[in-house]
């Protein structure tokens, strides 16, 4: 009985299975934008996306030019395992940030560009699908300029003019992934890659491919709640001495016909 019970808990789990993944890792970066001013704090954190806790066992890591650096490792101040906490940015703290575990398995890399003139405020962490963002381009005092926004592959033309120094971008979709830019005179900021993200699964339960997913899930799962408790029923019952509910009941009218029947036989 116990061998039947474990092996219809092993079927359910292993219908299950391929819709349970492991909680997602990211790199968050606060403030959430890629570039700075020089003397500029910013944190930068290895944590879980569900309840942004640290995540154990993953390393922050770093690379510039060719160089690749680990956190507290290779001359990474200031760095404890998936946290790197900085209170005045220079130009040392360039380069491209991402946390790795054990396995290999990387987040997506975050390109931290430090400027002492002019930077275009872009987020650092992907912009869901459909979510609105705005790119804003300032100089150190911070006053509104009138920039050019370039974009990747599309340098030949400027994507947009803002006299007040921003680019929105409303409903975005996968097509607006890439890399962006912005000038002003002579002026031109670095370059940074805007990452776009499909919602999370959960979110996307209100389709009606979901609710048919989730309506053979239903079908294939009830009949294994519906044996088991009725296993465990009968398994309780058994070590009890109680008939399961439902099972027949054996009178004892039934018994004392038997008793009578006998009882001739065993005075003969």
């Amino acid at each position: 009985m116990k061998a039947s019970v474990v092996s219809l808990f092993s079927g359910l789990f292993v219908i299950l299975q391929p819709d349970l993944t492991a909680a997602a890792v990211i790199l968050n970066v606060t403030p959430n934008r890629q570039q700075f001013f020089t003397g500029e704090p910013v944190r930068l954190s290895c944590e879980e996306e569900e309840d942004g806790s640290s995540a154990d066992g993953w390393t922050l890591k770093r690379k510039w030019l060719q160089k690749t650096e680990t956190c507290g490792v290779q001359g990474f101040q200031n760095c404890r395992g998936g946290t790197y906490s900085v209170s005045a940015l220079s130009h040392a703290d360039r380069g491209d940030y991402w946390c790795e575990d054990p396995k290999g398995r990387e987040t997506i890399k975050v390109t931290i560009a430090v400027s002492d003139r002019f930077i275009m405020d872009i987020p650092a962490l992907p912009v869901m699908v459909g979510g609105n963002v705005t790119l804003r381009c300032r100089d150190r005092v911070g006053s509104p300029v009138l920039v050019e926004f370039f974009r990747f592959k599309e340098h030949q033309k400027p994507k947009g003019v803002a006299p007040d120094g921003q680019f929105k971008i409303i409903n975005i979709q996968k097509s607006d992934e890439g890399s962006y830019w912005c000038s002003h005179g002579q002026v031109t900021s670095a370059s940074s890659t805007l990452h776009v993200r499909d919602p999370p699964v959960f979110a996307q339960t209100v389709s009606g491919l979901s609710f048919f997913r989730l309506f053979l899930h239903l079908v294939v799962i009830t009949p294994y709640c519906i044996t088991t408790g009725l296993l465990i029923s009968i398994y309780c019952c058994r070590k009890t001495g109680k008939a399961p509910v439902g099972a027949p009941e054996i009178t004892m009218q039934k018994v004392e016909h038997v008793d009578a029947a006998v009882a001739p036989t065993m005075l003969n």
